[in-house]
């Protein structure tokens, strides 16, 4: 390869959506409640909590920014490839089956209905997750395979998209658009961004941040509530309400002003994270982040909060914690785009550019170990998908697929 071909083969850009500009993007996203000061949480029985953030707080957020920083010059980034096999139709036959599937099974769950989350939560499983990740896959699996060829799986993947959001989960909407903003923008910097589509992600994000404040109203019935909840002079206490970044935030606040470690971690769990239902073989160790925190935190309050990477690895390790979380997961991402760049299947790339959201953006609200099953989740489903096409081309062969793709077409074998 000439020196020419090599330098073409990187970016040139420092400002593509590369996998540390996600984290970095996502880590400013959470960070910006500092600016407020501190916010006013109100727990289920009424009872109000004042949160004044500490100015230790700043100096951790100065230096997980910088940790994030150094890694975006540290980790050069490839360009990426989304070229796949032209022949995707059994791949796109098996998703359409999936989302009828498993879809049909949570739809015969009633109490996914429930206006209750807690009721939701618990009566979410692993068909549920199956469904979830499918319907996101298939999103991202149309838009690489080209939405013309893929108007059934794009209009299936959207509505169980739309009923997931309207079970409760916003996450699989938000992830989906995102994973979308990474296919886009992953070689081309972020600066040629056509500004409808900064509106409309803007639009999205606020759509998604309001929907938190109505959603269990709307699974009531309870259409006159909604209505209150997105007048002119509610709207905004609606938008804060689904904005988790203060409360997550607090985490971080708590943890530097007290300079609070947590009796256990369950960090050593994050290696066997990805051997398939190890999460039922280990469970979680009795030791998550939330589990020990949230009962100091948010006490009185019986439902699931949103955690806090960058506190839990200070928790841990110190102000050393970050960088090590910032090398563990830019190490993680440059092998699964290393593994995008060498896989033609649009079904198993679908599934690793999602994975690569869980860990870059996601992972934000998340625990280190959750955002690595939720990564395993949806990449277990994409294998799924290519090694049932895998074993049917084996078992019966035909001619070598044409691979396209933004270099043209091309014979491949895979």
């Amino acid at each position: 390869m000439s020196v020419q071909e090599s330098r073409r083969d990187y970016l040139v850009s420092p400002f593509a959506l590369t996998p540390q500009m996600l984290l970095l993007i996502s880590s400013l996203v959470y960070f910006v409640p500092f600016v407020a000061g501190g916010f006013q949480y109100v727990d289920v029985g009424g009872r109000k909590y004042d949160f004044i953030y500490d100015v230790g707080t700043g100096y951790a957020i100065a230096v997980a920014i910088a940790c994030v920083a150094a890694a975006m010059a540290v980790f050069v980034p490839r360009r990426q490839s989304f070229e796949i096999n032209d022949d995707n139709q059994a791949e796109s036959l098996i998703i359409i089956a999936m989302i009828i599937i498993f879809g049909g099974i949570s739809i015969a769950n009633p109490a996914l209905f429930s206006a209750s989350k807690a009721d939701v939560l618990s009566s979410t499983g692993r068909f549920q997750y199956i469904f979830y990740n499918t319907c996101i896959i298939g999103v991202v699996f149309g838009t690489l395979a080209g939405w013309r060829k893929s108007k059934l799986v794009m209009t299936l993947s959207c509505l169980g998209l739309v009923l997931t959001l309207y079970i409760g989960h916003r996450s699989s909407v938000a992830i989906t658009i995102l994973a979308l903003l990474y296919v886009r923008y992953r070689n081309v910097p972020l600066t040629m961004i056509n500004k409808r589509y900064v509106v409309g992600g803007f639009s999205g994000f606020f759509f998604l941040a309001v929907y938190k404040s109505v959603y269990s109203a709307v699974k009531a019935g309870n259409f006159e509530l909604v209505g209150q909840k997105i007048k002119f002079d509610q709207l905004s206490d609606s938008t804060l309400v689904g904005l988790e970044q203060f409360v997550t935030l607090a985490h971080l606040d708590l943890i530097v002003k007290y300079s609070y470690t947590l009796p256990c971690s369950n960090l050593w769990l994050v290696p066997l994270s990805f051997i398939p239902f190890s999460d039922a073989v280990f469970g979680k160790d009795g030791c998550t982040y939330n589990e020990q925190v949230q009962p100091l935190l948010f006490p009185g309050y019986s439902g699931g909060v949103a955690a806090n990477i960058w506190a839990e690895f200070y928790a841990n390790f110190g102000y050393a914690g970050f960088p090590l979380l910032v090398i563990i997961l830019s190490l993680a991402c440059v092998a699964i785009e290393a593994i995008i760049r060498n896989v033609r299947s649009a079904a198993l790339k679908a599934g690793l550019i999602v994975a690569i959201i869980h860990l870059t953006f996601y992972i934000q609200r998340k625990e280190l170990l959750g955002a690595f099953i939720s990564a395993k989740r949806v990449i277990l489903v994409s294998l799924f998908i290519f090694g049932l096409v895998y074993v049917h081309r084996k078992c019966f062969p035909r001619a070598s697929a044409v691979v396209v793709g933004v270099r043209g077409p091309r014979r491949g074998h895979g």
